[in-house]
């Protein structure tokens, strides 16, 4: 498996938040975690990410150990993080905000960089000299996104990133992750939102108060209905 998460448990300070949580990627798969607010998906990707790393259990990448480095080690090996909260800085521009995640390259590399960027995300080139505080919410997710994908991680983790947005905005970004998809990007993205993201992915996994209760293709749990009902509200 590309990413192997086994048993891991995380916790903010006494509070334990996620229980023996396992889940994995192969290279090239986009892989939902689905669950009601609260059951454990952003902790779930914040334990991968090394934000608030688990107590126990082991997480690797590409047969490498990645659970207890700091997250800037993470990232450096190979995995964007797109947070909920989009993680804008209002007071640098959008092209400062793309910059900031191209990291060490040369001059000729970040413009190539960020043209690919261009492309994915026109309306991005059009907002280059904007600071970030000034865009609307789906401009915001774009430029997040763009900024996670401007590294060319091998792993992309996304978190919630429909919420709040506007209908139009929505099936923007549902195309731009299958154009991801169609280029066999490795995903693994949480949502609120199941059917968006039974809609782009390959396989799910559910969460609930903290624990995985159901995994299956997609195609297996569209058919499985009393999960729908009882842990997505469908």
């Amino acid at each position: 498996m590309f990413l192997d998460v086994k048993s891991i448990n995380t916790f903010y300070d006494v509070f334990h938040a996620i229980f023996d949580v396992s889940l994995c990627l192969d290279k090239g798969e986009v892989v939902c975690l689905l669950g009601r607010n609260g059951a454990g998906k952003t902790t779930t990707l914040t334990s991968i990410v090394g934000l608030n790393p688990p107590r126990s259990g082991s997480v690797t990448l590409n047969g490498v150990p990645i659970s207890g480095k700091r997250a800037y080690q993470i990232a450096r090996m190979g995995v964007g993080y797109v947070p909920e909260n989009r993680w804008i800085i209002s007071e640098l521009t959008v092209r400062d905000n793309l910059e900031l995640g191209c990291r060490r390259k040369s001059d000729t590399q970040i413009a190539a960089a960020l043209e690919s960027m261009y492309e994915l995300f026109p309306r991005l080139k059009d907002l280059g000299h904007r600071v970030g505080g000034t865009l609307s919410g789906g401009e915001q997710q774009m430029l997040a996104l763009a900024r996670a994908l401007v590294s060319k991680p091998e792993l992309l983790l996304m978190d919630e990133v429909t919420i709040g947005l506007a209908p139009l905005v929505v099936q923007m970004l549902k195309s731009t992750i299958l154009t991801l998809k169609q280029n066999r990007n490795t995903i693994l993205l949480t949502e609120q939102n199941a059917l968006f993201a039974l809609d782009v992915s390959d396989r799910v996994y559910v969460i609930d108060k903290g624990a995985i209760v159901y995994d299956g293709t997609v195609d297996q749990v569209r058919k499985e209905h009393a999960v729908m009902s009882k842990y997505l509200g469908l």
